[in-house]
């Protein structure tokens, strides 16, 4: 197979290239040439911003473009302009954030088929928190007017594991590792949802080599999982004498803590839908999901040594604080 891949040596695009060539497949690399420059000396890479000039990508014809870096429309526009009766099928990464979040509640998550989000303005670029999902789905809107039936969505919720740039995921087993008394936000019942990049990258071949068409959410794991259950793994995979402490939801909300960032991943009762992402149509469709375990040491692995990215996480001291603020309370 010929493959295309745009955003093709970073995270995602990083593991997509390296999947199909190890599986045998031509691939061709489109990318500024800023991340990983020289990986994949065995493909063909072709070096341009999707911003500017796209005359990289004249000549040549490939049985799938998988889009992993698109954020606005214009973006691909240009592209499936350019790649017009030389691309088979298109696929394009947009996200779960392109649901409307009147679409679900804590107790039910979207489908395929729930509203999505709009935006007032359809000709803002800027990405924002309250731009990001519309963006989306006028990048969806783009790719599927262009190549109709020939058109895959697959919007991902949270996508973790080695070479993630974001540190959200990452932010758990390096705390873990660090070990002594862990804050362990809300109720441990509350679902979770996010997905291996090495999962989401092979579902994408596999869609790639079947032609598939539609759109798709693409989440793990492939049994429910709740936050308990992935701190407990976290620490017995990674550190088993670090302790659990679980606090209460409202309480952190009061002393500020935000959802999301403080304390990456976690989602308070009333957001919980966001982790009831129904992924009932990319499970029949092939998907697998690895071992949490699995998941966790790779991270963990990769991690290693590595510092968190700015705005991601508590600080110790803060996290300190608030744990003795909690037992004082109680």
């Amino acid at each position: 197979m010929k493959l295309l891949v745009l955003g093709g040596t970073r995270f995602l695009g990083r593991h997509i290239a390296e999947q199909a060539l190890a599986a045998g497949h031509q691939v061709t690399l489109l990318h500024r040439g800023k991340s990983g420059p020289d990986l994949f000396p065995q493909a063909e890479h072709r070096i341009a911003d999707r911003d500017g000039d796209l005359s990289a990508l004249q000549g040549g014809t490939w049985d799938a473009c998988i889009d992993t870096s698109a954020y606005v429309p214009r973006q691909v526009r240009a592209v499936t302009a350019v790649l017009a009766g030389r691309v088979g099928q298109y696929q394009l990464v947009s996200s779960i954030s392109a649901y409307d979040d009147a679409g679900y509640s804590a107790d039910t998550g979207p489908t395929e088929t729930s509203p999505l989000a709009r935006l007032a303005d359809p000709r803002v670029e800027a990405i924002t928190g309250d731009t990001y999902g519309g963006l989306k789905v006028l990048c969806e809107e783009a790719a599927q007017q262009a190549f109709g039936a020939r058109c895959l969505v697959s919007r991902p919720g949270l996508i973790v594991g080695p070479h993630d740039p974001t540190g959200r995921f990452t932010w758990w087993p390096q705390r873990l590792q660090r070990g002594g008394e862990v804050l362990a936000p809300g109720d441990p019942a509350t679902p979770v949802q996010f997905i291996d990049v090495r999962d989401l990258a092979a579902w994408h071949l596999l869609q790639a080599e079947a032609g598939t068409a539609g759109v798709f959410n693409l989440v793990g794991p492939s049994e429910p999982l709740t936050f308990g259950g992935l701190l407990q793994a976290a620490r017995d995979t990674l550190n088993p004498a670090a302790q659990l402490r679980w606090v209460d939801e409202a309480w952190l909300l009061a002393q500020g803590v935000q959802p999301w960032s403080d304390l990456p991943v976690w989602l308070p009762r009333a957001q919980a839908g966001m982790h009831r992402t129904d992924i009932r149509r990319a499970l029949a469709t092939g998907l697998r999901t690895r071992l949490l375990a699995t998941t966790l040491r790779d991270t963990a692995a990769w991690a290693q040594g590595r510092a968190t990215p700015a705005g991601v996480g508590l600080a110790p001291e803060r996290e300190a604080a608030l744990l003795q603020a909690w037992a004082a309370r109680t």
